[in-house]
């Protein structure tokens, strides 16, 4: 069969178009830009984002988090596994896709409207009355709109993304602090008990031999309770930060076995600028990047809305045969006519839009200079704290049970004596760690708050009072000398 010019025409527009629509979508085309803002605003912590596609590097990661599992987690690593097993995070990585697809079909052409009709006369000799019509859609010209549309949209989607990401990182370095501290915790709350029962075994032993009176002894066996029943809630407490930990890094199976390393890190003893902190917050906050996307993205919504004709009209051709056997061809075109309204609601609904997008990028950001400020109050707070701890608190702690030590094996004080100085200074040890855990949340909170890690160039480490020396943090208080001596 030999086709005429204008048939082999129409069949190659036909193909390029159908050729056009052949198209393929990466749904991890732009995760590279995740992992580069991870990698710049977490650091270290995030050497490695992966997203799981079912691809050979899923082994990798799995290799990569199995070497940070076997040693005890620090908090950077407890971070970094996060980021390679968290389901939730796999999940959000997921509208990416989402967005990425949306881009794709916003390129492509609208299928061209196939219709027609057949009638058959209920009498001769007339034939049958036939019509065949092809439309083309005239919202070809908004594709290019449409990509910018969705080109927002996966912008936003990008955002929404490494925002989960970071977001995921500060959880799970308060998790990782609040447990730290709280087996820390244990540990003082622990000796304290053991202190108490020994008291209480002693004054067990000099009751009958007429050394105490009775209400000495009710009180030794109070004390030896209470301490038991606050380590019990201690211990809990561990026990329940762990399974928080656990179920951020999707450990929550108990395969493999994992835990936690101390913490090393120094506390600086000097505060950023907290106003230098507001303006990098105003400027690299992925919140508010994000409202001012939305903002764009209801100002395109607005120019797509004024377009409107474009989006319901069509051009087309149609043939037709009628019943007497005359056939007709020619275009065809639908449009709508704007008689009964003209899309003033549409605008003015568009047009609230925009104003409270605004309103939510504005307050936002007035929200954000208090949420820096107020995270950055509470780091030096605590801060300040665990300095005077470290540096008279616990050191005086110490020395005053050393004197009431001595003061003991002199035989100038009793047990009561020493048992209190002992429990002064495990308590004050159990001050100063909790004053190191709240430092540590409140650096984690005010990095969430900049959307990037405290300026390290602003925290000069300044050197302890004259005559006042460095102390080490403190660790778990060693069995008591002369405990067992009546």
């Amino acid at each position: 069969m030999i086709l005429s010019r204008s048939s082999r025409a129409a069949l190659s527009a036909v193909c390029i178009l159908t050729l056009a629509g052949c198209v393929s979508v990466r749904p991890d085309e732009r995760f590279g830009d995740v992992r580069s803002a991870a990698v710049e605003r977490l650091g270290p912590a995030a050497s490695r984002v992966h997203w799981r596609l079912g691809g050979p590097e899923d082994a990798d990661a799995d290799g990569f988090v199995s070497g940070l599992l076997a040693q005890p987690l620090t908090a950077d690593a407890a971070v970094q596994v996060a980021l390679l097993r968290s389901r939730e995070l796999q999940a959000v990585y997921e509208d990416l896709g989402v967005a990425q697809a949306d881009l794709v079909h916003a390129g492509l052409l609208r299928n061209p409207d196939l219709a027609g009709f057949f009638r058959i006369p209920d009498r001769g000799p007339s034939g049958v009355n036939w019509n065949v019509g092809l439309d083309l859609w005239l919202d070809v010209f908004l594709v290019p709109l449409r990509k910018r549309i969705a080109g927002n949209d996966l912008d936003a989607a990008l955002l929404r993304v490494t925002d989960a990401v970071l977001d995921k990182a500060t959880r799970v370095r308060v998790a990782w602090h609040r447990l730290a501290a709280d087996q820390r915790v244990v540990e003082y709350q622990r000796a304290l008990a053991d202190f108490a029962a020994a008291a209480r075994d002693i004054a067990e032993q000099q009751f009958p031999l007429g050394h105490i009176p009775e209400i000495e002894l009710a009180r030794e066996r109070l004390a030896a309770e209470e301490a038991a029943i606050t380590l019990d809630q201690a211990e809990s407490a561990a026990r329940i930060s762990r399974e928080e930990l656990g179920r951020l890094l999707d450990l929550t199976d108990g395969l493999p076995p994992w835990s936690i390393a101390a913490n090393d890190d120094p506390v600086p003893s000097a505060d950023p600028d907290v106003e230098g902190m507001v303006t990098t917050a105003l400027d690299r906050r992925l919140d508010l990047a994000l409202l001012a996307r939305e903002v764009e993205q209801q100002r395109l919504g607005l120019e797509l809305d004024r377009k409107w004709f474009l989006a319901k009209g069509s051009v087309g051709v149609e043939t037709e045969r009628s019943s007497e056997g005359v056939q007709a061809t020619g275009p065809h075109f639908s449009v709508e006519l704007p008689i009964f309204h003209q899309h003033q609601a549409v605008y003015a609904r568009r047009e609230a839009l925009i104003r409270q997008a605004e309103e939510r990028l504005a307050s936002r950001r007035g929200a954000a200079r208090a949420e820096v400020r107020t995270a950055a109050e509470r780091m030096s707070l605590a801060r300040r704290l665990l300095a005077r701890y470290e540096r008279v608190i616990i050191p005086e702690r110490r020395k005053v049970g050393q004197l009431a030590l001595a003061e003991h094996n002199a035989m100038i004080t009793g047990y009561p004596e020493l048992l209190a100085a002992k429990g002064a200074e495990a308590r004050s040890a159990i001050d100063a760690a909790r004053a190191e855990q709240d430092y540590w949340t409140a650096r984690a909170e005010l990095e969430r708050a900049m959307g990037v890690r405290v300026p390290e160039q602003a925290e000069s480490v300044a050197a302890p009072p004259a005559g006042v020396p460095s102390q080490p943090p403190p660790t778990a208080m060693p069995d008591m000398p002369g405990m067992k001596h009546p």
